[in-house]
């Protein structure tokens, strides 16, 4: 806005400011190279970002997979082991296999007759053998 009271001046000349038609296309033309390489740049970053974008996603995939994969075996697991304490709870403890061990010693089994050896001892001792018989008169 020119503040000079009814005075007209003339614009400045393109010669005097120094840009000239070809510097300011030169300017341009400069500005124009350096946003094409960025923008090479930038869609250069972003491929590389969608490519490492892809890769964590199935990396994620097979980890997860993995994670569930481990959580069917701890579950498999803890079933087996459920299955293997009820198991255990049935058998005798020690209190009990102590006290068998005492009953066994005790009775002896190995010493024990048979239905028929018995039957023969009382056979025999009711009935000697004769050549037994001659010996005791």
């Amino acid at each position: 806005m020119d503040l000079s009271l009814g005075k007209k001046t003339a614009p400045p000349s393109r010669q005097s400011s120094g840009f000239g038609e070809a510097k300011l296309y030169v300017w341009v033309k400069g500005l124009e190279s350096k946003l094409n390489s960025l923008i090479r740049e930038v869609d250069i970053l972003k491929n590389d970002l969608i490519k490492k974008n892809e890769n964590l996603r199935k990396n994620i995939k097979v980890i997860n997979d993995d994670l569930m994969e481990v959580k069917h075996e701890q579950e498999k697991t803890t079933q087996k082991m459920d299955l293997i304490i009820k198991e255990l709870k049935q058998t005798a403890g020690i209190e009990e296999v102590t006290t068998l061990k005492k009953y066994l010693e005790f009775w002896n089994p190995l010493n024990f007759v048979t239905q028929q050896d018995l039957d023969k001892a009382l056979e025999m001792k009711m009935n000697p053998p004769k050549a037994e018989k001659n010996k005791k008169k």
